[in-house]
């Protein structure tokens, strides 16, 4: 029961330590810590073609949420970076959500196609979703990590390109309980 016990504490001791340096990575890639791990906002969207998408369904991944729309100039400022992030990682435990505020699959497929991006684009039609997450502007981007907790965000375009991105990311990616 002593042995257990110690490798509790250990184990305890060891996450806290580990949530130091995962604090300090989210900052040096330009992104703000969230202070205390909180689950990310649930929802549940459709794609480009009209298939309901559940962000609780992506457990086990680490998800970077983008709020955006075509009218936004800093957004397509930054998507070709997210798009050559995704191409690198596209085969981890890692997904790309970009969610096209108060626009509809008229306007946004096309925009999606002319660019050849890549990720996923989701239909926030009425802006709820992005109510919920309460934006303060175009774009914003939340990081979550395979255990469905908001660790980041950011507003304004990022360098999704990155050494501090890529570094970040191949941290969160470690977690042995992501896959």
């Amino acid at each position: 029961m002593r042995l257990i016990m110690i490798g509790l504490v250990i184990l305890l001791h060891g996450q806290a330590v580990l949530a130091a340096p995962l604090a300090s990575l989210v900052q040096a890639a330009g992104l703000r810590v969230v202070d205390e791990p909180q689950p990310a906002v649930d929802f549940q969207l459709s794609n480009l073609d009209g298939q309901l998408l559940h962000l609780q369904d992506q457990r086990g991944k680490v998800v970077l949420l983008n709020f955006w729309a075509t009218w936004c100039h800093p957004c397509l400022q930054e998507m070709p970076l997210m798009d050559q992030l995704y191409q690198t990682l596209q085969q981890q435990p890692f997904v790309m959500w970009a969610v096209a505020m108060k626009e509809d699959r008229e306007k946004v497929a096309p925009f999606m196609d002319k660019h050849h991006f890549q990720f996923t684009a989701l239909l926030d039609r009425d802006g709820a979703v992005s109510a919920r997450y309460k934006l303060r502007g175009l774009p914003s981007t939340y990081l979550i990590d395979c255990h469905g907790n908001m660790v980041g965000w950011g507003g304004g375009p990022q360098e999704w390109t990155s050494e501090a991105i890529r570094t970040l990311l191949a941290a969160l990616l470690s977690d042995p309980r992501c896959g």
